[in-house]
C-alpha cells in the first residue's frame, strides 16, 4: 500500500506513469492539490430527509454559482432553454444578443405561469396562459388589454434577472444578487484548463437520465475509482483503479477536486504478473468500438511504454477523423480518465480519454430522485465549422443507456453498470441501523466525497 494509492510492478502509481509520458504535461495534469479534508461524520439523513433537501434549496441552490447549459445549446438570438433545480428554482436561459446571455426567473409577471418548458427560439417569450410577451432581453413587449393594468409602467414588469457568467462555453447562473463573481468560484479551473478549454469543443451526445437516488448519491458515485473492482470488474485488465490519483484545491471561494485514473495498465489488484499487453490491447479495443472500421494498432508491450504507443495511435485517429494535429497533447490526455469536479454539481473531464461532462440535479421535491445530465464532447474539426449540439435524449427511471442511448457507444454499458447500484444505495440508507446510519469513507480514495460533504455542510451551516 502507498499513501497515494496502491501499485504493482506492472501498474505504477499515476504520478510515476505521468513521469514516463512521451510528451510534456499540460497544466491540468502537472498541478497538485493544496488541501486535505478533515474527517467528519456524514449521516445518511443528508440523502433522505426532505427537510435537508429544503435546506439545500435555501442555502445552496439559491446562493451558489452553478452550470446550466452551454452556449452551443442556444446558438441564435432568442434561443432559450429551461433550467430546473427541483421545484424550488426554475430559470430561463436566453441568448439575448450575439455574445450576450441572460437568465430570468421562469414565471410570468402576470399570474406566475411557467413560461418555458422546453428548448425554443424566436424573438418573443410568450406566456401560454394570457399571451403576455417579452423580448429576448427580458423587456416587456406586449400585454393584451394593457389598458386594464394600471400598475405597469416603464420596465416595471420586465422579466426578473439573475446573475449570469460564461466560462469556456458553459453558462453559469447564481440567483444571489450579492454573490461574488464566477471567477472566484471557478478556483483553479482556469489555470488547469489553460490551452485545453472546452470553448472549442461541441456536444456529440447528450442524455438526461432520471434516477431513483438523491443527487448527491449519484454525484459521489463518480468521485472515486474505488468501485471499479466490483462495479466495473470487466475493466480491471486495462484500468489502473487502485493507483488512481486524487487532488483537492481549496481557494476559499473555489472548491475543486480531480482524479486521474490511468488506462492501458492492469489493475494493481491483479498482481505483479498481470499482462501489460492485454491492458494496452483492451484499451485499443475500447476506443475502436466507438469508431468501427478503424485500423487497429500493432502494439508491442515488450518494447516498453505501450501507453505511448497507444497514444500515438490515437493521435493518428484524431488526424484521420477530424484533421487535428494532436502532437502537442501528451499521452495521458489521449488515453486516461481525468475528471475535475467543481462544487456543487459540475463534473468536467479533461482531455480526450473520456471527454465527458456531468451535471447532477434534484428531481422535483423528492430527495430520493434526481436527474443526471451527461454529455459526450468532441473537439471542433480542423476546418473550424461547429457541428450543431446534440439534442437531449431523455431517459426515464427504468430506461437504460444500452437500450436507448447507442450514441454513447461502449460508454453506455459503463453507465448502466454505474447507475444500477444507485437505487439500492438510496434504499439502503433508509434501512440502515440507527447507530450506523452514516458513511464510512476511505482516507485517500474517497477524500473527494469527504471534501464535497464538508463544503456542503459549511454552506448549509450544519455539523
Amino acid at each position: 500500500m502507498h499513501p497515494q494509492g496502491m501499485s504493482s510492478r506492472v501498474s505504477p502509481l499515476t504520478v510515476d506513469l505521468l513521469a514516463q509520458d512521451s510528451k510534456p504535461l499540460p497544466p491540468g495534469l502537472k498541478m497538485t492539490g493544496n488541501h486535505q479534508p478533515e474527517a467528519r461524520t456524514i449521516p445518511f439523513s443528508r440523502y433522505t430527509d426532505p427537510a435537508f433537501a429544503k435546506l439545500e434549496m435555501e442555502r445552496l441552490w439559491l446562493r451558489t454559482w452553478q452550470v446550466t447549459c452551454r452556449t452551443e445549446d442556444i446558438p441564435n438570438i432568442g434561443d432559450r432553454v429551461p433550467y430546473d433545480v427541483g421545484t424550488g428554482l426554475s430559470l430561463v436561459i436566453v441568448r439575448s444578443g450575439a455574445n450576450e446571455f441572460k437568465a430570468f426567473y421562469n414565471a410570468c409577471r402576470h399570474r406566475g405561469t411557467r413560461l418555458v418548458n422546453a428548448p425554443g427560439g424566436g424573438d418573443t417569450i410568450r406566456c401560454p396562459f394570457h399571451g403576455w410577451q417579452w423580448k429576448p432581453d427580458g423587456a416587456l413587449k406586449e400585454v393584451p388589454c394593457q389598458w386594464d393594468f394600471n400598475g405597469i409602467s416603464g420596465g416595471s414588469h420586465d422579466l426578473k434577472e439573475v446573475q449570469v457568467a460564461v466560462w469556456e462555453g458553459f453558462i453559469f447562473v447564481n440567483p444571489d444578487p450579492d454573490a461574488a463573481p464566477l471567477k472566484d468560484a471557478l478556483g483553479v479551473l482556469p489555470q488547469a484548463f489553460e490551452g485545453r478549454g472546452h470553448a472549442e469543443r461541441y456536444t456529440f451526445a447528450h442524455v438526461s437520465k432520471k434516477i431513483r437516488a438523491n443527487w448527491k448519491t449519484v454525484l459521489e458515485a463518480f468521485l472515486e475509482a474505488y468501485h471499479v473492482i466490483e462495479t466495473h470488474n470487466d475493466a480491471m485488465p486495462f484500468t489502473g483503479d487502485a493507483n488512481t490519483s486524487y487532488d483537492i484545491w481549496d481557494t476559499g471561494a473555489g472548491h475543486i477536486s480531480r482524479l486521474i485514473t490511468p488506462s492501458a495498465v492492469p489493475s494493481p489488484h491483479l498482481g505483479d504478473d498481470a499482462s501489460t499487453q492485454i491492458a494496452a490491447d483492451g484499451v485499443a479495443a475500447f476506443f475502436a468500438m466507438a469508431m468501427p472500421g478503424v485500423p487497429m494498432p500493432a502494439l508491442d508491450a515488450s518494447k516498453g511504454n505501450a501507453r505511448a504507443q497507444l497514444a500515438e495511435w490515437r493521435r493518428g485517429l484524431m488526424k484521420m477523423g477530424l484533421g487535428l494535429d494532436m502532437s502537442n497533447h501528451c499521452d495521458s490526455e489521449l488515453i486516461d480518465s481525468t475528471q475535475f469536479h467543481m462544487f456543487p454539481n459540475f463534473g468536467v473531464w479533461y482531455g480526450d480519454g473520456l471527454p465527458l461532462l456531468y451535471q447532477f440535479l434534484p428531481h422535483g421535491d423528492n430527495p430520493n430522485e434526481s436527474v443526471f445530465n451527461v454529455r459526450l464532447t468532441m473537439p471542433l474539426p480542423a476546418n473550424g465549422v461547429r457541428p450543431p449540439a446534440a439534442k437531449i435524449n431523455h431517459l426515464d427511471f427504468d430506461e437504460y443507456f444500452s437500450d436507448k442511448a447507442p450514441e454513447f457507444g461502449p460508454l453506455s454499458h459503463i453507465f448502466d453498470q454505474d447507475l444500477s447500484n444507485l437505487p439500492y444505495i438510496q434504499q439502503g440508507m433508509h434501512s440502515a441501523a440507527p447507530g450506523a446510519a452514516h458513511q464510512t469513507l476511505g482516507t485517500y480514495m474517497e477524500q473527494r466525497i469527504q471534501y464535497f460533504q464538508n463544503v456542503l455542510a459549511d454552506k448549509l451551516g450544519v455539523n
